[in-house]
């Protein structure tokens, strides 16, 4: 085999690693933009599964708020209604004292 030969035997060779080079480059950055891609996605699909999530465990604190407040609103109307019912029957009495007391007061 002679000089000329091999160079471009040598020549061949090197176009070919140039030819595989430019390819595995092509394949790289065909993969990573696939990869950005499904990355992209992936974190999209789990931002809405996290919303969703968030809607959720909300809706349910906002429920169980609502029945914790009523409950302490009707313990509050009940404590209240007995507050009321001790007034009212304490009225008379006063009314009787401060009478006996003006009654006292006039005749002194």
């Amino acid at each position: 085999m002679g000089k000329e030969e091999t160079l471009l035997k040598l020549r061949d060779a090197e176009s070919q690693i140039r030819a595989m080079k430019e390819a595995a480059e092509r394949e790289r950055e065909r993969a990573l933009r696939e990869a950005r891609r499904e990355a992209l996605e992936l974190r999209g699909r789990l931002r809405e599964e996290a919303e969703a999530r968030y809607r959720e465990i909300v809706s349910a604190a906002d429920s169980s708020l609502k029945a914790e407040r009523e409950r302490v609103l009707s313990a509050g109307r009940g404590e209240a209604a007995k507050t009321k019912a001790r007034g009212m029957a304490n009225v008379d009495a006063a009314v009787r004292l401060v009478l006996e007391a003006f009654k006292g007061a006039r005749h002194a």
